[in-house]
C-alpha cells in the first residue's frame, strides 16, 4: 500500500545543451554570449555613427569642395578598405591562436583605433597648430592645412577600423550555434538600428557644436565596452586551414587562391557587379545631410526623421527576418530593391519641382520615411548577412564576404569622387544649395543596372538548386584532392 507520507523524488531536468564546433553552451551561457555580442555591437555602432556626420560638418565648415569631401570621406577610405579587407579576411580565416582567429585582430588594433579617434576629436586644433608652424609656408591656407590634417587622421583611423570591420561580423558565424543565427542576427540588427536611432535623436543635433566631447565619449565607450566584449567572448578550436591552390605557399599563392576561389563562377559575378554598381550609386549618400539642410530642415528635424526611420526599421526587421526564413532572403531583398527603385529613390525628385515651407517639407519627408524608406530598408536589410550567409560557402565565408566588401569599396571609391565632381558641375548651373536636389538622379542612374544584376543573381540561384537543393559553388584547390576535407566548424 502506498504511503502518502513518504516523499517521492524525480530526476532534475537535463539542461538543454547547444553546440557550435567545439563550443558548448547551456541556455544561461548562451544568454551571456548573446549579451556580450550585442553589447559589443552597441558600442561599435555608436562609435561608427559618430565619425561620418561630424566629419561632414567639419569639412563643410572649412569650405571644402564637394569633390574634396567625396575624396576624403569616400574614395581614400575606400582604397584603404579594399586593399586591407581581403588580406585581413583571408588571413583571419586561416589564423589559429589560443584567443581564436577573430578576436586577436580586434584586440590588437583597439588601442590604436581609440588613439586616432581621440586625435580626430582635437583635429582642428592639431591642424591649426601645424599651420602656425609654417611648414607649408604660404602655399596653402590654414583651412587647407586643417583639411589635410583631418583627412590624414581619418585615413589612419580607417586603417585600424578595417581590422574590426573585417573580422567582427565573422565572429558571429564562429561562436553562435547555426540554428540560432537567424534569430540572433534579427536582434543584432534591432540593437544596431536602435543604437543609431538613440545617437541620431539625442546626440546628432549637437554634432556641429560639441564634436570634441562626442568623439571623446565615443572613444571611451568603445575602448571599455568593446574591450570587455573581446575578453568575455571565447572562440573554440578550428580545424587546420585549407591549403593554398596547388599546394603553394607565400603571398603569390595566397593571392592566386583568393582570386580563383571567389571569381571562378558566373553565379558570384552577378553579385560582385551588383555590389560594385550599387557602391557607385551609394557614393553620393555622404551628401545626404547637405541635401536635407538645403531643403530648409533644421538639425533637430533631420534627427527626428532619421530616428523615426531607424526605429521603424528595427521594428519591421523582426517581421522581415521571419519573411526571410519563410521565403528565403534573396526574395525579400528583391522586393525591397523593387520598392527602392520604383518608389523611394523617385520620391526624392519631388523637391526639384515643389519646395514648400520647411514645416511642410518636414512632414512630407517624415511621411516618406515611415511609409516608403523604412519598409524598403527593412526588406533590403536581409541582404547582409542573411542573404550572404545563404549564398556563400560556409568553409570560405570570411573570404567571400571580403570579396563582396572589396567590390562595394571599389564602387564607393569611384562613387565618392565622381559624385562629388558631379555635384560641383551641377553647382555651376543651379548654385551650391540647389545642386543637392539632383542627388536622386545620380542614385537612380546606377540603381537600374544594379537591380538588373540582382535579378540575374536570383535566376542563377534558381539554376543552382534554389529552395530545394542549393549548394554554394566553390572551387576546391587541387592540393585538397589528396587530403582529408576539414570537418565543418558547426555541429
Amino acid at each position: 500500500m502506498h504511503n502518502k507520507n513518504i516523499p517521492t523524488y524525480s530526476e532534475p531536468p537535463t539542461p538543454k545543451i547547444y553546440h557550435c564546433g567545439t563550443l558548448t553552451y547551456t541556455t544561461r551561457h548562451l544568454a551571456i554570449l548573446f549579451f556580450w555580442l550585442l553589447w559589443g555591437d552597441f558600442c561599435y555602432t555608436v562609435m561608427e555613427s559618430v565619425t561620418g556626420p561630424i566629419m561632414q560638418l567639419k569639412f563643410q565648415a572649412l569650405n571644402a569642395s564637394n569633390t574634396e569631401i567625396g575624396l576624403i570621406l569616400g574614395t581614400i577610405p575606400g582604397i584603404v578598405y579594399s586593399f586591407l579587407n581581403p588580406i585581413i579576411s583571408f588571413k583571419s580565416d586561416r589564423y589559429r591562436s589560443a584567443w581564436g582567429r577573430r578576436i586577436p585582430f580586434i584586440l590588437f588594433t583597439l588601442p590604436f583605433l581609440v588613439l586616432f579617434l581621440l586625435a580626430l576629436a582635437f583635429g582642428n586644433q592639431i591642424g591649426l597648430a601645424i599651420a602656425h608652424l609654417g611648414i607649408f609656408g604660404k602655399t596653402i591656407s590654414s583651412d587647407q592645412v586643417v583639411i589635410l590634417t583631418l583627412g590624414t587622421l581619418l585615413v589612419s583611423f580607417t586603417f585600424f577600423n578595417t581590422f574590426v570591420t573585417s573580422t567582427f561580423w565573422y565572429l558571429f558565424n564562429d561562436v553562435v550555434p547555426e540554428h540560432l543565427l537567424a534569430r540572433f542576427m534579427a536582434w543584432f540588427r534591432v540593437i544596431s538600428t536602435l543604437s543609431a536611432a538613440a545617437y541620431m535623436y539625442f546626440i546628432f543635433p549637437y554634432s556641429g557644436t560639441h564634436s570634441t566631447q562626442i568623439f571623446v565619449s565615443a572613444a571611451l565607450l568603445y575602448f571599455v565596452g568593446f574591450g570587455l566584449m573581446c575578453t568575455n567572448v571565447k572562440e573554440g578550436e578550428y580545424p587546420p586551414p585549407t591549403p593554398y591552390d596547388g599546394g603553394g605557399t607565400g603571398p603569390i599563392a595566397a593571392i592566386k587562391t583568393y582570386g580563383k576561389e571567389t571569381h571562378s563562377f558566373m553565379h558570384y559575378w552577378y553579385l560582385w557587379f551588383c555590389t560594385f554598381i550599387g557602391g557607385i550609386g551609394g557614393g553620393v549618400g555622404m551628401f545626404g545631410l547637405f541635401f536635407s539642410l538645403a531643403l530648409g530642415l533644421s538639425m533637430k528635424q533631420i534627427s527626428v526623421i532619421n530616428t523615426t526611420v531607424l526605429i521603424a526599421v528595427s521594428i519591421l526587421t523582426i517581421g522581415t527576418g521571419w519573411l526571410a526564413d519563410r521565403f528565403h532572403p534573396i526574395r525579400v531583398v528583391l522586393v525591397g530593391a523593387t520598392m527602392g527603385l520604383l518608389l523611394v529613390t523617385p520620391s526624392g525628385l519631388i523637391w526639384l519641382f515643389w519646395l514648400p515651407s520647411p514645416t511642410i517639407v518636414f512632414y512630407v519627408s517624415l511621411g516618406i520615411a515611415i511609409g516608403l524608406t523604412a519598409p524598403a530598408q527593412a526588406l533590403s536589410g536581409m541582404w547582409d548577412p542573411p542573404m550572404l550567409m545563404r549564398l556563400f560557402p560556409r568553409s570560405h565565408y570570411g573570404q567571400f564576404c571580403s570579396t563582396n566588401a572589396v567590390w562595394r569599396a571599389m564602387g564607393g571609391i569611384i562613387g565618392g569622387g565622381l559624385s562629388g565632381a558631379y555635384l560641383d558641375i551641377v553647382t555651376h548651373f543651379v548654385g551650391k544649395e540647389r545642386a543637392y536636389f539632383y542627388i536622386p538622379i545620380w542614385s537612380l542612374f546606377f540603381a537600374i543596372p544594379s537591380y538588373g544584376l540582382l535579378i540575374g543573381l536570383y535566376f542563377s540561384w534558381k539554376r543552382y538548386g534554389g529552395d530545394d537543393s542549393y549548394v554554394p559553388p566553390v572551387l576546391t584547390p587541387k592540393a585538397q584532392a589528396t587530403t582529408t576535407p576539414p570537418q565543418p566548424i558547426h555541429t
